[in-house]
């Protein structure tokens, strides 16, 4: 039976990939039979990103404690929205790297809604420029389409 070509395509990483996750790659490594691979030029990149998500999320989380009905929805869909984000990224970050990435999850202090509201306005705003300079950065594909989704 063939596989189909995209099928293979997909694929094409997955046994350099799985070595690493099983420690083979190393013990290869060590063995001086392989060259080291290159770090990845976006591992801080992305440990920044997955921080700053999770810090959205942790600080929406916190905030509608502070509300009742509509307002808390909204910013609890906003809180999951960025625990995803977050999870895609750690996702992306262990597909490259092999390695797990979650920072310990820091609860901001909330407090008077107004102040509040334009501290998260100011990190959105930057945590937005910081995906758009990724997506312009970045030399793998699949992370300049996932920043550029998140700009």
């Amino acid at each position: 039976m063939d596989i189909d070509q995209s099928i293979q395509e997909s694929l094409a990483g997955f046994e350099t990939l799985w070595r690493r996750v099983t420690g083979r790659e190393r013990a290869v490594q060590r063995q001086g039979t392989e060259t080291p691979a290159p770090r990845f030029r976006e591992e801080e990149t992305l440990q920044a990103l997955i921080r700053e998500e999770q810090w959205a999320a942790a600080w929406n989380a916190a905030f509608a404690r502070q509300f009742q009905g509509g307002g808390r929805a909204v910013l609890l869909a906003q809180a999951r929205e960025a625990r995803s984000r977050a999870g895609r990224l750690r996702g992306e970050y262990f597909i490259c790297t092999g390695l797990s990435c979650a920072p310990k999850a820091a609860c901001p202090p909330v407090s008077g809604r107004m102040t509040a509201l334009r501290t998260a306005m100011l990190r959105q705003e930057r945590l937005a420029q910081d995906y758009a300079q990724a997506a312009a950065q970045t030399a793998v594909p699949a992370l300049r389409a996932l920043y550029q989704d998140y700009a």
